[in-house]
């Protein structure tokens, strides 16, 4: 469970900051949702201790990763966060 809440943590962080820095203003609604569903993994995580309370949110995440875009390296690093922490929970892009 801990490799799991740090990939969490890293793509969580990595969001923030593209948040923090973008100026691209259509990429912030995007970035805030990926921010938000981050939040409740986390949340549903915490309290259930068990990776099967998030299954159906990863499973909606890939689909939106793959409809969403976020430009540039930044873009590159979250999407690879985001591989990582999918990974260790059990569901393959």
């Amino acid at each position: 469970m801990d490799e799991i809440f740090n990939k969490l943590a890293e793509y969580t962080l990595a969001l923030k900051e593209e948040l923090d820095t973008t100026n691209q203003a259509n990429e912030r609604p995007l970035i805030t949702g990926r921010l938000a569903a981050a939040a409740e993994m986390f949340a549903l995580l915490h309290s259930s201790r068990n990776v099967d309370s998030i299954q159906n949110i990863v499973k909606s995440e890939v689909q939106t990763h793959g409809w969403s875009f976020i430009s540039g390296q930044a873009g590159e690093t979250i999407g690879k966060k985001w591989v990582a922490f999918t990974n260790a929970v059990g569901i393959q892009q």
